[in-house]
C-alpha cells in the first residue's frame, strides 16, 4: 500500500487514478473496449481498490480474483494479451517493500484463475447462443423452404401463363396445366417430347440458336420475344416467350424454364389495326402514308437506272354524284374506280393507292412495253368512262391527271409527290379530263407559291398585312370618286405580295374569309377617321367568288358597319358576276346589303346576254369589265376593230348601269376608254395604290 493515498481517492487524481489510466491504455491496445474511456478507468480503479483490499486480507483473494476476472471479461478485455497486460500492470503498481511477495503472487494467481474461468464461461455461453441461433435458423430455413415450395406449386399450377421446365437437351421435365392448354397438349403427350418439336418451322432456326446461346452463357441472359409455336392440331399459335436458364448450387446450368402466353388474338388484332392504318377503309387500297413508304422503298431497291412514273388522279365533278344521287352511290363509284385502276396495271410493276376523297395515285415502273404517259392517261380515262350501273342509271367518271417521271438515281419521294400534286392542280385548272406533265422549269415558282399559301395564315396573325387604296377616277374629268381597298403583304422572305396574288393565295390556304373580314373592318375604320377629318370619299371593296357567296357575308358587313356611325352609303361592295350568276346565296347577299343602302357593283363583266339580263334584275349601279376584255382592247391595232365597236354598242344595252375599267396604263388607253363611254377608270396611269398614312395628304391635294 502506498502511504499517503487515501482509500476514497477518486479516479482521475493521484496514484490510483494514474494506475487506472495506464491499465486502461494498455488494455485498449490488446482488445476493443466498447465502453468510453471514463467508464473503463472508473471500473479499473474500483478493481484496483478490491485488489488492494485483498492484499490486506488474504482470505478474500479467491473472491477478489473471481470478481476482477469476471469484470475484465465483462468489459471485453479478452484479447490474447489482455490477461498478461493486466497482471503486469498490477504487479508493477503493487510490488513494494511493505507488500509480501507471496501474498501479491497469490492474489495475482487468483485473478488469473478467475479471468480464465470467466473467459471459458463466456466462450461457452457464446457457443451455446450460436448453436441455438444455428438451430433456429435451420428450422426457419426449413419452414421457409417448405412454404416457398408450396407457393411455387400453387403458382405453377394455377397461373394462366404456360410454364415448362426442361433439361439442357430440351426434354420436358415438368409442365403446368396452362402450358398444355395454350398448345392443346396433355402432360403425358409432352413427356417424351423435346421443346424444339413445338417451334414453328419459320421460327425454328432462330429459337434453337437462341436456346443454345442462352445455355452456353452467351451475351443474352434471357429470351423475351414474340414467336410462333405449333399447337397439337398443327395450327400456329402466336406466343409471348420468356425463357431463362435454371442453375444449380455451383452456378452451372441445370435446366431451362420456358413461359408462354397465347397472344394470337392480340397479334391478329394488331395486324388488323396495322392494315387499317395503312389502307383506305372504303377501297382497301394503300393510303397516302403507305404509298409514301412504298415509294421510298422502291427508290432504294430498284436499279439505279430504272425510271418511275407517278400518276395522281382527281375525279372530275364528283360532288355532283354525291349531291345528286347520294353518298352510297358515290362510294360504289369510288370502289369501282379502285378496282378498274388495279385491273389497268395488273400486268405492270405498279402500285395503286387512294389518297383520300376523290384522289388516287398510280406508281409505275416504266420498262419495255410499259405504255407511255399519253397512252396511259388515255387508257385511264377510257376505263373510267365505262358506265357503272346503279339500278337503271349508268354513271361514268373522268379524271384530271398530274404526272411526274423520275429516274430512280435522281428522285426522292417527297419531291415526287409534291410534283405530281402540282401537275394535278394545273390539269384541273385546264378543265375536265385533262392531264399535265410536271414542268421542272416551273418548280421554283410552284414551290414558292405553295410556301406562301402555307405561311399566309401566320402572316395575317403576325400583322404582316396592310390595306392599300387604289384611286378610282370619274371620267372625263379624272376627279377622285372612290378608293378601292386592296391587300398588300410584306413578307420577310419573299418581298411584297400584291393584291391579286394575295387573293389567289388566300383561296389556296383557306383564309379567304378571314382576310375579307379583316380588310372590311380595317378599311371601314380608316374611312371613318378620314371622314372625321373632313375628307369625303367612298370606299370600294371587291370580293372573290367564295367571299361573295359566303352565307355569313351580310352578317359580317352589318357588324362592320355598326362599328362606326358612318353612313353605309359610303361603302361600295363589288361582287363577282360569276358568283351572282350561278349562286342564289350570293344574289340574296347582294339584295340584302343593297337594301341597307350599300352601293353594289359587279366585276369581271363580259357583256354576255345573261349578264345584261342580270343587270336588270339586280340592284347594281356599275360594272367593271373583265381583265381579258381590257387586255384585248389595249392590244387592238386600231380603235375601229369589231371588238371595240361591239363595246361601244354595249353601253346603251346596260339599262343605265355605269361601265368601269381597270388597268389603264397610259394616256392613249385612257382616251380610248373615254371615247368608248366608260365613266370610271383606274390603273397605274391614274394613280398607284396608296398606303393608309398617305391617303389624307392625297385627299387634301385632290
Amino acid at each position: 500500500m502506498r502511504e499517503g493515498d487515501p482509500d476514497d481517492l477518486p479516479p482521475g487524481s493521484g496514484w490510483r487514478a494514474e494506475v487506472a489510466r495506464r491499465w486502461a491504455s494498455e488494455l485498449r491496445k490488446t482488445s476493443f473496449l466498447p465502453l468510453d474511456r471514463v467508464d473503463v478507468e472508473k471500473s479499473l480503479a474500483d478493481l484496483l481498490d478490491q485488489v488492494l483490499a485483498a492484499l490486506d486480507d488474504r482470505a478474500t483473494a479467491v473472491e477478489v480474483g473471481r470478481v476482477v476476472g469476471d469484470r475484465l471479461v465483462e468489459i471485453h478485455a479478452t484479447g490474447e494479451d489482455s490477461l498478461s497486460v493486466s497482471l503486469r500492470i498490477l504487479q508493477d503498481a503493487l510490488l513494494a517493500d511493505d507488500v509480501e511477495v507471496d501474498v501479491l503472487l497469490s492474489v495475482l494467481t487468483e485473478i488469473a484463475a478467475g479471468y480464465s474461468a470467466a473467459d471459458r464461461e463466456n466462450i461457452l455461453t457464446q457457443q451455446e447462443t450460436l448453436n441455438k441461433a444455428l438451430v433456429m435458423s435451420k428450422l426457419r430455413a426449413d419452414r421457409e423452404l417448405k412454404a416457398s415450395e408450396a407457393r411455387f406449386r400453387e403458382v405453377f399450377t394455377s397461373t394462366p401463363i404456360g410454364v415448362a421446365i426442361s433439361d439442357l437437351e430440351g426434354k420436358f421435365l415438368q409442365v403446368n396445366p396452362a402450358f398444355g392448354q395454350v398448345l392443346g397438349y396433355r402432360a403425358d403427350d409432352l413427356a417424351p417430347m423435346t421443346i424444339d418439336r413445338l417451334f414453328h418451322p419459320e421460327d425454328a432456326e432462330y429459337l434453337s440458336a437462341s436456346y443454345r446461346e442462352l445455355i452456353e452463357g452467351g451475351s443474352a441472359r434471357r429470351i423475351n420475344d414474340r414467336k410462333r409455336l405449333v399447337r397439337a392440331d398443327g395450327e400456329a399459335a402466336w406466343c409471348y416467350l420468356g425463357v431463362s436458364v435454371l442453375r444449380g448450387a455451383d452456378g452451372a446450368p441445370s435446366g431451362v424454364v420456358t413461359m408462354v402466353e397465347d397472344i394470337t388474338e392480340l397479334h391478329l388484332l394488331q395486324d388488323r389495326f396495322q392494315h387499317q392504318a395503312l389502307h383506305d377503309a372504303l377501297t382497301g387500297l394503300p393510303n397516302r402514308g403507305f404509298f409514301h413508304t412504298r415509294l421510298e422503298a422502291a427508290l432504294v431497291n430498284l436499279p439505279r437506272d430504272a425510271r418511275l412514273a407517278l400518276y395522281q388522279l382527281g375525279l372530275d365533278g364528283f360532288e355532283l354524284i354525291n349531291d345528286g344521287l347520294g353518298y352510297p352511290v358515290g362510294d360504289q363509284l369510288i370502289r369501282t374506280v379502285a378496282r378498274r385502276l388495279e385491273h389497268l396495271v395488273e400486268d405492270e410493276e405498279a402500285l395503286v393507292a387512294r389518297f383520300g376523297g376523290t384522289e388516287f395515285a398510280l406508281l409505275v415502273w416504266e420498262q419495255d412495253g410499259t405504255p407511255g404517259v399519253p397512252e396511259m392517261t388515255q387508257r385511264i380515262n377510257e376505263l373510267l368512262a365505262e358506265p357503272v350501273y346503279v339500278g337503271d342509271r349508268g354513271i361514268a367518271a373522268s379524271a384530271s391527271i398530274g404526272v411526274v417521271q423520275r429516274g430512280v438515281a435522281e428522285a426522292d419521294a417527297p419531291n415526287m409527290l409534291w410534283a405530281a400534286d402540282v401537275a394535278l392542280r394545273r390539269a384541273e385548272a385546264a378543265g375536265k379530263r385533262q392531264w399535265e406533265l410536271f414542268d421542272p422549269d416551273l418548280a421554283p415558282e410552284e414551290r414558292e407559291e405553295s410556301q406562301l399559301a402555307a405561311i399566309m395564315p401566320g402572316g395575317l396573325e403576325l400583322g404582316e398585312f396592310d390595306v392599300v387604296y387604289r384611286p378610282q377616277r370619274r371620267l372625263p374629268g379624272r376627279e377622285l370618286c372612290t378608293l378601292e381597298a386592296e391587300f398588300r403583304w410584306d413578307t420577310a422572305e419573299f418581298g411584297v405580295i400584291e393584291h391579286a396574288d394575295c387573293v389567289r393565295l388566300a383561296e389556296r390556304s383557306g383564309v379567304t374569309l378571314l382576310l375579307r373580314d379583316w380588310l372590311l373592318q380595317t378599311a371601314w375604320q380608316q374611312l371613318a377617321e378620314w371622314h372625321a377629318d373632313g375628307h369625303r370619299v367612298r370606299l370600294s371593296v371587291s370580293l372573290s367568288p367564295n367571299q361573295g357567296r359566303d352565307p355569313d357575308l351580310a352578317a359580317v358587313v352589318h357588324k362592320v358597319l355598326d362599328s362606326s356611325e358612318l353612313d353605309p352609303r359610303w361603302l361600295r361592295l363589288c361582287m363577282p358576276i360569276a358568283a351572282i350568276s350561278e349562286d342564289d346565296e350570293a344574289r340574296e347577299n347582294l339584295r340584302h346589303l343593297a337594301s341597307r343602302g350599300i352601293q353594289a357593283s359587279l366585276h369581271d363583266f363580259t357583256g354576255s346576254p345573261g349578264e345584261l339580263r342580270l343587270l336588270r334584275e339586280m340592284p347594281v349601279d356599275s360594272v367593271r369589265l373583265s381583265h381579258d376584255i381590257v387586255r384585248m382592247v389595249h392590244e387592238a391595232e386600231t380603235p375601229d376593230v369589231p371588238e371595240i365597236q361591239a363595246l361601244r354598242g354595249l353601253i346603251p344595252l346596260m339599262n343605265g348601269v355605269v361601265l368601269g375599267v381597270d388597268h389603264v396604263g397610259s394616256e392613249e388607253q385612257l382616251a380610248l376608254w373615254r371615247d368608248i363611254g366608260c365613266a370610271v377608270a383606274a390603273g397605274p396611269h391614274l394613280g398607284n395604290p396608296l398606303l393608309s398614312f398617305d391617303v389624307p395628304d392625297h385627299l387634301a391635294a385632290a
